[in-house]
């Protein structure tokens, strides 16, 4: 954990539970929604309208006392990392989960771990802990558990949603390091609403363009509403308390709580779809909590 920086362990704890909820019930919205709605008309419509909540706010947020003004050098920083969660992370995780089911999508991301913890050692500097190796180890043969019992599908498309969606998993890694610094330095919020912002002004021409020759004839209702989640529930909501953890913990701490977006997946499709929790999934979620709760104890 980082020790210049201390928040109320209750509070820590309550957001760190909470974040991978909001998290994991993006794989079924936005499996949702991309049965209906072309996945580049998706990231517009989400973005724009996370951007213009998150702008808004960060906005009133620069007019308190004591809000340290982001430095010129910084920008440049902001806006490639806005460039990176956008393009090269979320419109190619939404084009590569229109192939894939919603929980093999929540279960690449599992991978986040692994990739992040070698990043941080690299480029942030982190120790090498044999005991945080080990719970992110427990956590991704969790998740491998949940992906087999679920059946490795290999047909041609699928496989290519994955390996889209595994590209994304290495995007969002190097976001979640890369970022860090900005973090600590200008707080989570601010950071969040101006790289999401800087990425959607890049993305707009082309989102536009897709946007106006959509085809809206199989939308409805629950499409809007899985819109309006993976626009507020995810990138405002979501996105924030990632970046605001990440002030607190290491990298590589925080990212091995992706692993528990698999288990809310499950849940939510028993609750919303009428899966059928079985034992070796109940079992695969046991083993996920107990890596997650190594990794977070491990120094």
């Amino acid at each position: 954990m980082n020790a210049a920086r201390i928040a109320p362990r209750g509070l820590l704890l309550t957001i760190a539970a909470v974040q991978p909820i909001f998290a994991g019930a993006t794989f079924v919205f936005a499996r949702y929604v991309l049965q209906r709605l072309d996945p580049f008309t998706v990231a517009f419509l989400r973005f724009s309208l996370s951007t213009i909540i998150l702008c808004s706010i960060a906005c009133l947020m620069n007019r308190r006392s004591g809000v340290i003004p982001i430095e010129k050098r910084d920008w440049l920083s902001i806006v490639s990392l806005g460039c990176i969660i956008i393009i090269l992370n979320q419109v190619t995780y939404l084009y590569g989960q229109q192939f894939t089911t919603a929980v093999h999508g929540g279960l690449l991301f599992t991978l986040t771990p692994v990739v992040v913890y070698v990043m941080a050692i690299k480029i942030l500097g982190e120790k090498w802990s044999r005991l945080r190796g080990l719970g992110i180890l427990l956590a991704v043969l969790g998740a491998a558990l949940i992906f087999f019992e679920k059946g490795l599908k290999l047909e041609k498309e699928m496989l290519k949603g994955e390996l889209i969606i595994l590209f994304a998993v290495f995007v969002w890694a190097y976001y979640t390091v890369r970022g860090k610094p900005l973090v600590e330095k200008y707080g989570a919020f601010r950071i969040t609403a101006y790289a999401l912002g800087a990425g959607s002004i890049v993305y707009f021409p082309f989102g536009l363009y897709r946007t106006l020759n959509a085809d809206w004839s199989q939308m409805d209702t629950f499409g809007w509403v899985s819109i309006g989640y993976i626009a507020i529930g995810t990138s405002v909501v979501a996105y924030s308390m990632w970046y605001w953890l990440l002030k607190y913990l290491d990298a590589s701490q925080l990212a091995v709580l992706n692993n528990l977006q698999p288990i809310v997946a499950g849940l939510l499709g028993f609750i919303l779809l009428g899966e059928v929790a079985t034992l070796p999934f109940i079992l695969a979620g046991a083993i996920i909590l107990a890596g997650v709760t190594i990794t977070q104890k491990a120094k």
